[in-house]
């Protein structure tokens, strides 16, 4: 089972395209992260400590990391803003601290995030350290690309890299 996160906020554009086309090819659930409630993580513990792995925030975060517990794929559509994920993406990203490391072992992690600029830009490559840190700390099997989307044509040609990967990876 496979969730992907679309977190773009606007609606229709390069990030949902390319979701959508991600999850016609692996059958990924797509979750829009702009339609959901989720609040800021407080940094309280809870969910470390007597929560047991569950947040203590009642918004659709809970029901969220439920089906992420029980998926062994999570892929990741962001835009960048401001050589970050946007906001919405990191709204969820945040939450998902309640996921133990003994959880994400094993799992895949594939981020696809897009920009104004060439692929070998900068930005890409920041991102890409950051996820490279984040997944080996949890333990997690990375997948990482970061393409350009400055116009529809460039949107064209990363939309077929896109899909590549989409094939490339669906039976891992």
């Amino acid at each position: 089972m496979e969730i992907a996160i679309a977190g773009s906020p606007r609606k229709g554009m390069y990030s949902d395209r390319m979701a959508e086309a991600w999850c016609e090819i692996t059958g990924a659930e797509l979750v829009h992260a702009r339609s959901l409630n989720v609040n800021p993580c407080h940094g309280c513990g809870w969910c470390k400590g007597k929560g047991e792995g569950k947040c203590v925030q009642k918004d659709d975060m809970p029901a969220l990391l439920e089906r992420i517990r029980k998926a062994d794929k999570l892929t990741i559509f962001s835009p960048i803003y401001w050589w970050q994920v946007t906001a919405q993406t990191k709204l969820v990203m945040d939450r998902l601290y309640p996921i133990s490391e003994e959880e994400w072992k094993g799992k895949t992690l594939t981020v696809v995030v897009n920009g104004a600029a060439e692929d070998d830009d900068n930005e890409f490559k920041l991102l890409e350290a950051q996820f490279k840190e984040m997944a080996d700390y949890i333990h997690a099997k990375l997948h990482f690309l970061g393409v350009g989307t400055e116009d529809d044509a460039h949107f064209e040609k990363s939309l077929e890299k896109v899909k590549a990967l989409a094939e490339e990876t669906k039976n891992c």
